[in-house]
This record gives structure tokens, sequence and C-alpha cells, in this order.
């Protein structure tokens, strides 16, 4: 069992390296051009499988927490018992942080492929994952509270946005005819603040040695979405001037 955790693990951290590399890439080239496409897609292929491995280690640490998480020491069997609790209690939060890394990148992909018909992209999939992201973020918001977890607390705002935002957008007509341009801009935009945080926690958590535990421990979880906020903000206004839509009418809907 540790092996094939340790294994999804080496998975995981290798397709969220992958992923931080390609997601600068379309960033910066040509957009439509052949880079940014191959470097898109090799971006939604690491969130896939970051998703997919994140989800399978949940899998893991709940049918055998001490086998995946060996303890340091000898324990009791209260000690034990304990220390399975506490590991179980946090998959929900695993959970949550793949759905929020899956749900703005598949959202932006599917946005970018519907964009002739836009009615195409309410699917029960995408309907689904962007519902339980924001079932989530009150879980995860009852679980922050319960566990007196700043981080949950903090992070828990997250997937009602997103998932109400997606939900929104796909069932409205275009604000503008290059709606689509900045829904994709933006939902990519968040896919890779997701990226970053998972990069800041790690450098913050074991480069650096900082403590998860306590108020400050939220910074490093939030210090990408304080910075990726603003820049996406003055990113889409960048574009909504040069395709003149700063004062774009709604389009009629396709549905």
């Amino acid at each position: 069992m540790l092996t094939a955790y340790q294994t999804v693990l080496t998975l995981h951290i290798a397709a969220g390296l992958i992923g931080l590399a390609a997601f600068w890439t379309p960033a910066v080239a040509r957009k439509g051009g052949t880079v940014h496409v191959r470097a898109g897609r090799i971006f939604f292929y690491c969130t896939c499988l970051i998703a997919a491995s994140g989800l399978a280690m949940g899998a893991l640490i709940l049918a055998d927490p001490l086998a995946v998480k060996p303890p340091t020491r000898a324990l009791t069997p209260e000690g034990a018992a304990a220390h399975a609790a506490a590991y179980r209690a946090y998959v929900p939060f695993l959970v949550y942080l793949v759905l929020i890394t899956f749900t703005p990148v598949y959202h932006g992909v599917r946005v970018l492929q519907t964009r002739q018909a836009p009615h195409q992209l309410r699917t029960p999939f995408h309907t689904a994952i962007n519902v339980v992201a924001i079932a989530m973020s009150f879980v995860l918001l009852g679980f922050g509270i319960w566990m007196r977890q700043p981080v949950f607390m903090a992070l828990s705002p997250i997937g009602v946005l997103a998932g109400w935002g997606h939900l929104q957008f796909a069932r409205r007509p275009y604000p503008s005819r290059m709606a689509w341009w900045y829904e994709h801009m933006g939902s990519m935009m968040g896919g890779g603040v997701a990226f970053h945080t998972a990069f800041m926690v790690l450098g913050a958590g074991r480069l650096l040695g900082i403590s998860t535990d306590g108020t400050w421990a939220v910074l490093p979880w939030l210090m990408p979405t304080i910075i990726g906020i603003p820049a996406g903000t003055i990113w889409v206004r960048y574009y909504r001037r040069k395709f003149r839509e700063d004062d774009a009418r709604p389009v009629p809907s396709h549905a």
C-alpha cells in the first residue's frame, strides 16, 4: 500500500511540475499559435493526471491511513486510531483541492471548444463538477470550523465562486462576441493559480521549514490568489480594449 501511495504521489508531483512549466508557455506564446495550443494541451493533460492521482491518494488514505502515512513512533491502539482519524479527516480537503484545480481548467478548455456553439458547454459532467465544487466548499468550511483550521476556512469560498461563475457562464448569453476569450483566459489563470498555490505550499512547508499550522499558514495558500486575481483582471481589460469591447452588449444565446 505504501509503495502504491508513493508511486501515485511521485506522478502527482511530476505532473504538477510539468504543468507549472506548461502553464507559462501559452501565457507568453502567441495566442492561438502552435506552441500555445500544444503547451495548453500538456497543461490540461497534467491537470487531469493531478486530479486522478489526487483522488487515488485520497482513496488510499481512506483505505489504510496507517499504511500510507505510518506513524514515526509506536502508538497505543487509541493513538493509532487517532492517527488514522486525523489523516482521514484531511481527505475532504484533498478532494476539494482536486476540484478547484481541475474544474477551472476543464471549464476553460470546454469554453474554447464550444465557442461556436455555447449551448454545448452545458453538459451533465460540466454541471456536476461545478455543483460538487460548490457543495465541497461548504463541507470544507464546516471542517475548518470544527477543526479550527484557518486554511480550510480561507480557501472554502473558492469553490463557490468558481463553480457558480462557471454555471452562470454556461447558461447566459455571451456578454460580448469575445466573451469566450476572456472566460478561457480567466479560467486557465484560475488553474494556474492552483498550480502555483501547491508550489508555494510545498516550498514553504518543506524547503523553508515553515509550519502549516496557525494563522500565518494561510499566507502561502492565498498568495497566488492575491496576485493572480488582479493580474487576471488587468489581462482581461487589456484584451477588452484591444478588441474594443469595453462597452459591449450581450450576444443573443445560441440555445
